[in-house]
């Protein structure tokens, strides 16, 4: 029962965090020191250290040198992602391209407040690694798709097919896509049950109330794996796969990595692509205090 509950909270955290790195305005006399990186044939990996017992979870943020752009890649989960030494998490990053050089830095949330490290080492990924070619898909493609608002249903539908990623890890099994939204104070991700041609997301039914009775934008999709506690295939499933007496979908997240988001073209919201989504039963209510003095 206590996982359970716990799985919950962490759950609700997972919504709170900031999906894009923005531009990371940070003094850095309050940077924690810079993670570790290591650069084998195929992955970086990245030594990261434990700085409080109350951090709740850990965002990964990469530069690529070629063109200077910061994507948030992932999260760890304080304390399911710990290595055995309770000192350290370790993240792999292993959509890397040849010929690209990368910078990390990762923001730790903790009691409320994002803390921020230094950005690591350059780790240039030379050609006779094996890592992807520059050819080779780890994202979405736009592939001359779109989106169309809706703004009586309150629906956005896919207008064209959108590439998928094909790297030897992709499977849509264990990579799920996700919607990108951001309103005044979040920017957050979404899962979305289908990205095919004419597919529609009832923005409605996916969005808290966060995101309702606001100005909010569609920034795009990713797509999301989650790597649950004891995880033996990384994939997540409705079944119990290690055999531990409960479901995968219940168990707490030790990981999430993402793929580089894909912006899409938003029809339909006019030109400040901008969107304002009424709950069902308005945003505030009426003042209902039982007791007075």
């Amino acid at each position: 029962m206590k996982k359970r509950t716990s799985f919950f909270y962490i759950s609700l955290a997972l919504l709170t965090f900031t999906f894009f790195s923005c531009k990371l305005k940070v003094e850095d006399e309050d940077l924690y020191d810079k993670p570790g990186v290591n650069v084998t044939n195929n992955q970086i990996t990245l030594i990261i250290p434990m700085v409080s017992k109350n951090t709740k979870y850990v965002n990964i943020y990469r530069r690529d040198k070629q063109n200077d752009k910061v994507i948030n890649i992932g999260v760890l989960y304080h304390p399911i992602a710990l290595e055995n030494d309770n000192k350290n998490y370790c993240y792999i990053d292993s959509l890397i391209t040849k010929e690209h050089s990368y910078e990390y830095r990762v923001r730790y949330y903790i009691d409320g407040e994002y803390y921020y490290s230094a950005w690591s080492d350059k780790i240039l990924i030379e050609t006779n690694y094996n890592a992807y070619d520059e050819s080779e898909v780890l994202t979405y493609k736009e592939n001359g798709a779109s989106l169309i608002y809706d703004s009586v249903e309150y629906t956005l539908t896919f207008d064209g097919t959108v590439q998928e990623p094909d790297f030897s890890e992709y499977s849509t099994e264990n990579y799920k896509p996700m919607l990108i939204v951001q309103c005044d104070k979040y920017t957050q991700a979404f899962e979305i049950s289908d990205i095919s041609d004419g597919s529609a997301v009832p923005l409605r039914n996916i969005l808290p109330s966060d995101f309702l009775d606001t100005d909010i934008k569609i920034l795009g999709i990713t797509a999301q794996k989650t790597i649950y506690e004891d995880d033996t295939t990384d994939i997540m499933e409705d079944n119990d796969s290690n055999s531990d007496g409960i479901p995968d979908k219940e168990k707490l997240k030790k990981a999430i990595i993402w793929t580089e988001p894909l912006e899409l073209e938003l029809f339909g919201a006019g030109s400040a692509k901008v969107i304002n989504i009424p709950s069902q039963s308005g945003s505030s209510g009426l003042d209902i205090s039982l007791s007075i003095n």
